[in-house]
């Protein structure tokens, strides 16, 4: 039960105050003495409510000592006068709240719960930032590959740049999470870190997501809204399959590179934004721009701090490092004890060659702990598929009905989102086609699953 200490010599208002917190608080009385340095310093109280006769007030001495033995403790100021000028001062003093007297039972209780829930909120947002640094600390990435040192040592170097970075490597390999260690380990660490998936939304909606419109820009816009771009300023914005991006956007985006600035959509405000552009893709980048996927002027932007990330069987000495950590993650999550891995289930994990990298390890370790009845991974908990063989050349057959097509069709993309855990990025990348294609597919044959978003 909470703790309130409160500093009130009058017996009436004491007794107010007791009934009044008594059956949610633990209620503490002090009425006077010289102990209450000492008694501030040995104890801790969630809520201090301090009464102060207005001579006092006017000095604030009495409120600054107190506040300075109890620096992160919401401080409730009750008085016999309630004049604006010594409210503000206060206020500005370190107070939490000002209540004048008289007041109600139901006026104390209701102040004493906004103070315990202001300062739940600073302890939690104390607490995540606690754990995002430790989340996205150097020291923590596990890098004891040559190839994975390289590229730490690299992105070291070139996190307190505001130089445009593009990550390439296949589907999984972490880009998102290392564009995320650059931003939090650079001066731009207490301002935004903005993730864009370019593949994840339609392309109607990409433009408005990322520039923002303007009200009645077009139809559904019914008020203005702030693009991702603006969002960000100061900080750093990650824009994962960048290639998936229109011509149209990608020329919108090269301006917003090189000038930094932009216009919301159906707006003629010019929009400048300080922001940092890290750039990513699982394919071959050189190939688009011949296709002419990629403009050529855009690639050269995005080009100048290049970093490849290498997949995980490129990495056999970071394996057992990563499976430790990812076992752990998902006990976690599912508020499961797990030792560790039998060596049967350690070994049929490293021989597996991981098409999905270490998205798809992570799926795999908790399907594991999932299924696991003992306290130690044994073989049988685990289930490899294999990839699907889509780019081989095939022995050419009668061309079949179009009926039988769209079947195949169907069975196929079926397959490859099984072999994929649902997931529908990886999936795509088994196919050989983009996630926009395999979105339009899966609509067009009415596929889902309950894992699925839309879906829940």
């Amino acid at each position: 039960m909470d703790r309130v200490l409160i500093l009130e010599n009058d017996q009436d208002w004491q007794g107010i105050l007791s009934k009044a917190l008594s059956d949610r608080l633990q209620v503490h009385f002090w009425s006077g003495g010289r102990d209450l340095p000492e008694r501030l310093r040995k104890e801790v109280f969630e809520v201090i409510i301090l009464d102060i006769r207005p001579d006092q007030l006017a000095r604030n001495d009495f409120l600054k000592t107190v506040k300075s033995r109890a620096a992160v403790t919401p401080i409730i100021v009750t008085s016999q006068t309630g004049e604006p000028e010594l409210v503000v001062k206060a206020i500005r003093d370190g107070a939490f709240d000002f209540v004048p007297k008289p007041y109600t039972p139901e006026k104390i209780r209701l102040t004493v719960a906004h103070a315990l829930e202001n300062r739940s909120m600073k302890n939690e947002i104390d607490y995540l930032r606690r754990e995002q640094d430790i989340i996205y600390d150097w020291n923590r990435i596990v890098a004891d590959s040559p190839a994975m040192k390289k590229v730490i040592a690299t992105v070291k170097k070139l996190a307190n740049t505001d130089s445009t970075l593009l990550m390439t490597g296949e589907t999984g390999t972490g880009k998102s999470f290392l564009s995320g260690t650059i931003h939090f380990n650079s001066h731009r660490k207490q301002k935004p870190f903005i993730k864009v998936n370019c593949a994840n939304i339609p392309e109607t909606l990409l433009e408005s997501e990322l520039f923002g419109h303007e009200r009645g820009a077009f139809t559904d816009a019914k008020k203005m809204r702030v693009g991702r771009f603006e969002q960000a300023n100061g900080g750093t914005v990650f824009l994962d399959e960048i290639g998936e991006l229109s011509l149209p956007l990608q020329a919108k985006l090269l301006r917003v590179l090189e000038e930094r600035c932009f216009e919301r959509l159906g707006g003629n405000q010019t929009i400048y934004s300080d922001i940092r552009i890290i750039a990513a893709t699982n394919r071959n980048v050189e190939e688009m721009v011949a296709r002419g996927t990629l403009r050529e002027d855009l690639y050269y932007r995005i080009n100048v701090i290049r970093v490849h990330l290498p997949p995980l069987r490129e990495r056999p000495q970071c394996f057992d490092r990563i499976a430790e950590y990812l076992l752990v993650k998902n006990c976690r999550n599912i508020k499961k004890y797990i030792k560790g891995f039998s060596p049967g289930a350690l070994k049929l994990l490293k021989q597996y060659n991981w098409p999905g990298n270490i998205r798809q390890l992570s799926n795999t370790i908790e399907r594991a702990v999932l299924l696991e009845e003992t306290q130690v991974i044994q073989e049988e908990s685990i289930s490899l598929p294999h990839p699907i063989p889509v780019r081989e050349e095939t022995v050419q057959e009668p061309i079949p009905r179009t009926q039988d097509l769209k079947k195949n069709e169907r069975d196929l993309i079926l397959t490859a989102l099984e072999k994929s855990l649902w997931i529908q990025k990886d999936a795509a990348d088994l196919l050989g086609i983009t996630p926009r294609a395999l979105n339009y597919k899966i609509k067009k044959f009415g596929i889902s699953h309950h894992r699925w978003r839309k879906n829940k």
